[in-house]
């Protein structure tokens, strides 16, 4: 998410999705870093099950657990410093 803020890398791309893309489809692909890394880590997941006949659920319930320690980090980190 911070490098989605506006004046980010990524930031216009948060905008144009924002504007052209529907709630449930926001936050998947941006919006939501626990929603994305989930979607990224069971499509790989998906894939690697197509490959090799194997599918690793907790390969995907790191991958939200990481995305949600690092949000609630990076939160902890931002208040810590503005205060």
């Amino acid at each position: 998410m911070v490098l989605s803020e506006p004046g980010e890398v990524f930031g216009w791309l948060k905008n144009w999705i924002d504007k052209m893309c529907p709630e449930w489809l926001y936050k998947p692909l941006i919006g939501c870093p626990k929603c994305h890394a989930g979607q990224v880590a069971f499509w790989f997941q998906a894939w690697n099950l197509w490959q090799n006949s194997e599918f690793s659920l907790p390969f995907v319930l790191v991958a939200i657990a990481t995305a949600y320690a690092l949000q609630t980090w990076h939160k902890i980190v931002e208040t810590w410093l503005h205060r």
